[in-house]
């Protein structure tokens, strides 16, 4: 059996990452643009605006149980990506 590749397992995390969030800017006002770090940018934003288009707020949708799972895999990565030495994204 061989020895552990962190390099391999830090890139398959950050492919897992980058599949998981979205580009997203913000612009506080009389502030400078700034960008939003990757683990509060998931596609779950996207998710949640459809379940508020074509469902109620209290009642949980396909779409919202989709996008709380996605915010708990993108804070596992994360993590993963963390214990095995990589900087916070």
């Amino acid at each position: 059996m061989s020895a552990p590749r962190v390099g391999d397992a830090l890139a398959h995390l950050a492919e897992a990452m980058d599949a998981l969030t979205i580009e997203s800017w913000t612009l506080p006002v009389g502030g400078v643009e700034r960008r939003t770090p990757a683990i509060e940018a998931t596609i779950a934003e996207d998710l949640m605006r459809v379940h508020c288009a074509i469902a109620p707020r209290d009642k949980p949708s396909i779409f919202s149980i989709m996008a709380e799972e996605v915010r708990r895999a993108v804070i596992e990565i994360e993590a993963a990506r963390q214990a095995l030495g990589a900087e916070p994204s």
